[in-house]
């Protein structure tokens, strides 16, 4: 078979990596953080493929532009909650990214249950009617956060949003200069936030 990609006969090399997907890529495109189901996986073009240890849960498996840093799950109290954690590749050290709930709280998912998960940005959990369940759509209880060094873990601005009838919002993209996120709604809507300011409704701009 002759294949060609955009034109060339020649030049791309594939890899072969493993029956899951890869969920990012490092910009220099050697290394790239995959997932199986639950399990979150690494694969390095010259070392191949590392699974990372069952404690450590895939989410959506974003990392640093070199390759280093990588946002996982992880149930660092033992408390059947996870929450999002950063993970050094190096040196396998797990930092807690934290939730909006105290950890007491979490959405259901494949991994389980989970206090707050990472998409670059992410999404939160709150319980606001103290009924124990944190996942009603209808409510301001599925909601958008953004992590920073210095600031933690802070919800994301959702004023002015009818969560009734939008139903839930989420963030999960960031700029590379971490300045603008984007996010959406239960409803389709696309959001954006400048330097962790106002809501933007995208969807009605």
């Amino acid at each position: 078979v002759d294949l060609f990609f955009n034109g060339y006969a020649s030049g791309v090399q594939y890899f072969p990596v493993a029956d899951g997907y890869l969920t990012d890529l490092s910009k220099g495109g050697g290394r790239a953080a995959g997932q199986y189901g639950g399990t979150q996986f690494i694969w390095d073009a010259n070392k191949g493929i590392e699974v990372l240890p069952p404690h450590i849960q895939a989410n959506n498996g974003s990392w640093t532009r070199n390759g280093q840093k990588l946002l996982v799950n992880a149930d660092l109290d033992g408390n059947a909650i996870s929450s999002a954690a950063l993970l050094d590749s190096a040196t396998g050290r797990l930092r807690n990214l934290g939730s909006l709930n105290g950890d007491t709280c979490g959405g259901s998912g494949s991994i389980g249950s989970a206090s707050s998960y990472g998409w670059a940005v992410g999404t939160a959990y709150l319980d606001v009617d103290g009924d124990g369940y944190c996942e009603h759509s209808s409510k301001p209880e599925i909601l958008p956060f953004l992590w920073t060094e210095k600031g933690g873990l802070r919800k994301l601005d959702t004023s002015g949003h009818d969560f009734e009838v939008e139903g839930w919002m989420r963030a999960h993209a960031i700029s590379g200069d971490g300045r603008v996120a984007l996010g959406g709604t239960n409803m389709s809507n696309a959001q954006a936030w400048i330097d962790g300011g106002p809501r933007i409704d995208l969807w009605k701009k």
